[in-house]
């Protein structure tokens, strides 16, 4: 098992218990998901200090949960503001599954703000329904997306003037850009697709099957990386050494993956899969070659 400190234990259960009601048992097992081993009496002791933080931790019917805590969100005007637009536009651009989660997630916000916090909320959701903030100018593109990629149907695009075939994506925002994460049925890997330079998007009748996912990238953590690394999204430990653990990556970008995993220098080693490791190598060499030229 993993070696994970104390502080970082006790954020996770805090976390868990303030989600919904866990029992002691639920809460060892999901932890040990995570290769993380506690006990009971371990577990009890992380309870008194939740609750000597000053939170109301209650247990009802075998299970635990945060009834309450010691601190409070103070909302400015243009706080309520922000979150009454983003709210308008997540009610407008999804379905009803995604706007449940977003309820939920603003129920839980205000669950720590002032009442004087709520109201400001409410006043701003009726005076910014329409409004629509630059950053969201790719409504249209997105809910293509989502209309045509349901049930992980391929979609052609045409990108930079080139045309590509995509599936299984997901959106992510990156230092001030919204860029599409999806599989190119082509190269079979998963890549970041800059959404401003999507030009055209046409559904198509396929449907992409799991075989079609990248191969995984499997590398090696060493030292005291081992014992402090956090997964990132997508990666799993599939095997733990005494001074060492291998983690499994399918779904980040490769080229960001490798120029994240360069950074760790000689604690790291990709150990699979042969096209990876011929691929980061071919960058190591790109690197060498443009810092002798400077």
């Amino acid at each position: 098992m993993r070696k994970i400190d104390a502080s970082y234990r006790i954020i996770k259960i805090f976390k868990m218990l303030y989600d919904k009601p866990h029992s002691m048992t639920e809460i060892i097992d999901e932890l040990y998901r995570e290769d993380i081993l506690i006990n009971k009496e371990t577990l009890a002791k992380y309870f008194k200090t939740i609750r000597q933080s000053g939170c109301i931790l209650r247990k009802r019917q075998g299970r635990f949960s945060i009834e309450s805590v010691p601190f409070t969100l103070d909302l400015s005007d243009t706080d309520a503001q922000y979150l009454a637009v983003f709210v308008n536009l997540g009610i407008g651009l999804y379905g009803e599954n995604v706007q449940g989660d977003l309820k939920s997630a603003i129920k839980k916000i205000f669950s720590l703000t002032n009442k004087n916090a709520v109201e400001k909320y409410i006043l701003s959701l009726s005076k910014t329904k329409n409004i629509t903030p630059l950053p969201f100018i790719f409504k249209d593109k997105i809910s293509k997306l989502l209309k045509y990629g349901y049930d992980n149907s391929k979609i052609k695009i045409l990108y930079n003037d080139e045309k590509l075939v995509i599936s299984h994506i997901s959106f992510k925002y990156i230092d001030n850009s919204v860029y599409v994460h999806a599989f190119n049925e082509v190269s079979k890997n998963y890549e970041l697709i800059l959404l401003d330079s999507i030009k055209e998007i046409i559904p198509t009748p396929e449907i992409s099957p799991n075989s079609g996912f990248a191969p995984y990238t499997v590398f090696e953590l060493r030292g005291r990386l081992a014992k402090t690394y956090t997964l990132y999204e997508g990666e799993r430990v599939i095997k733990v050494r005494d001074d060492s653990i291998v983690v499994s990556n399918n779904f980040e970008d490769k080229n960001r993956l490798f120029r994240r995993l360069v950074r760790y220098g000689t604690l790291c080693k990709i150990i699979s899969t042969k096209d990876d490791i011929l691929n980061f190598k071919l960058m190591l060499a790109k690197m060498k070659e443009n810092l002798l030229k400077s």
